[in-house]
């Protein structure tokens, strides 16, 4: 076997250093890098899996504050949609309350109007009176000339309710 080794050009003092260099250089890889490596790699590992464990948990987290916005916003328009049906409600109480204080004030602007229109035929109807009196009394003086004295107020009324009739 030697001179095969020889023959290819290979010494066995040699190979035997390297071997044992070789060794010595995995012993100290794997003592000094590979192990602190797979340290490393492993903690890198739980910290990812940590990591995509919390960003499911985020995820879920998100879902579910989503869902309450939701919840929040169907609650909050529901709550407006009230509110506005109420403030109609009060609008229109308060057009009706209005409309009838209106008309209230319409009926009594009416009343004062007639009464007001009662009141100027009474004092038109006493100055037609008055100036139906003072015709009357005119003409009984111009008829009965020879003794105007005689005509006083009872005498004038007396004529006036004669022609009434």
């Amino acid at each position: 076997m030697s001179e095969l080794f020889s023959q290819l050009g290979i010494e066995w003092k040699l190979l035997l250093a390297q071997g044992v260099n070789f060794i010595v250089l995995l012993f100290v890889l794997t003592k000094f890098v590979y192990k602190p490596l797979i340290k490393i790699i492993e903690e890198r590992r739980k910290k990812i899996e940590l990591g995509v464990k919390g960003g499911e948990r985020a995820e879920q987290i998100i879902k579910k504050a989503e869902e309450e916005r939701l919840g929040i916003v169907k609650e909050a328009d529901t709550k407006a949609v009230a509110i506005i049906s109420e403030a109609e409600k009060n609008a229109q109480k308060k057009a009706q309350e209005i409309a009838l204080q209106a008309d209230k004030k319409a009926q009594q602007t009416l009343r004062e109007v007639l009464l007001l229109a009662d009141r100027k035929q009474k004092e038109e109807m006493e100055k037609v009176s008055n100036e139906a009196k003072k015709l009357v009394r005119d003409a009984i003086i111009k008829t009965v000339e020879l003794k105007p004295e005689q005509i006083d107020d009872k005498l004038i009324e007396e004529a006036v309710k004669g022609l009434r009739v």
